[in-house]
């Protein structure tokens, strides 16, 4: 058994005060920031994006390796910004930046093993988020909602990098619930944390929602975003790309059945042809 020590106790917090456990995290990317309250608009200024990208050379390097990638699989060479947008399509340009500003955000520790599964799964749910928005027909920011959905989970492991690894291997190996654990351990779970992380910037309410909410099994209302980002989370983890399997093992056709009962869409996929796709994709990413 694996001690899991509390990193220390404080009376609950007003909403207007941070948390312990998110006291001075490293600082997430301005570039990130920027494009994510741009890219969430929904009269996208496109003149606005690539003045974004282009102030960060380094940055828009990077993005062009990514557009360029099996990742994206654009069929011609991207060779600019501007280029990207045509020729690839403001979505994918929206999933290309974030993902790349999101990766660097995580960099620096992204040797660990635990960081590691943690950043696949959440690219695993941003490319089945995607998937699903286009079986139903709502693919704006989709792919970014899948992906930022469990940031809060990725600002605690870079913050408290060997206290959410030991919070990981308990949680496996006791069968604990992981939100759960991270409150016994934190005073909050990843959703709490990110919900207060996505309230720092300008950004639409239907994306705070997912993160703050894309784990409750009832969620009320109209099919939307949260819901869509929920089933393809849980459609991640059927897939084996849990960072802690599910305390109830999670069928893949059964999580099908539940996105067709919600969204009245059919998302009929091989599970392991799926899988493959997915797995091929995050080798791209590495």
């Amino acid at each position: 058994m694996i001690a899991l020590e509390k990193l220390g106790a404080v009376a609950e917090l007003p909403l207007n005060e941070t948390p312990w456990a998110l006291e001075n995290l490293p600082p997430f990317p301005a570039v990130a920031t920027r494009l994510l309250s741009a890219l969430a608009k929904e009269d996208v200024d496109i003149r606005e994006i690539v003045k974004i990208v282009a102030a960060e050379p380094v940055f828009a390097t990077r993005v062009l390796q990514m557009a360029n990638s099996s990742l994206f699989a654009t069929q011609q060479h991207v060779r600019g910004i501007p280029q990207a947008i045509i020729l690839v399509g403001l979505e994918r340009v929206r999933a290309i930046t974030v993902t790349r500003a999101m990766g660097d955000f995580i960099a620096p520790a992204i040797n660990l093993k635990t960081l590691r599964a943690c950043w696949q799964n959440s690219l695993a749910g941003a490319i089945l988020a995607g998937k699903l928005a286009r079986a139903c027909g709502m693919e704006t920011f989709s792919y970014v909602a899948g992906l930022v959905r469990d940031i809060g989970r990725l600002a605690l492991l870079m913050k408290y990098p060997g206290a959410y690894a030991n919070l990981v291997a308990v949680s496996r190996e006791q069968k604990f619930d992981l939100t759960a654990t991270e409150r016994e351990l934190f005073d909050l779970d990843h959703c709490e944390a990110g919900a207060r992380l996505m309230q720092t910037m300008p950004l639409p309410a239907e994306l705070c929602e997912v993160v703050a909410r894309h784990h409750e099994s009832e969620i009320e209302g109209r099919f939307r975003m949260v819901h869509l980002v929920r089933c393809a989370d849980r459609m991640a983890d059927a897939l084996g790309f849990a960072v802690v399997a599910p305390c109830e093992a999670l069928d893949f056709a059964a999580v099908c059945e539940e996105f067709a009962a919600c969204s009245g869409a059919r998302f009929d996929k091989d599970p392991e042809e799926l899988k493959m796709e997915i797995m091929f994709k995050l080798v791209a990413w590495a």
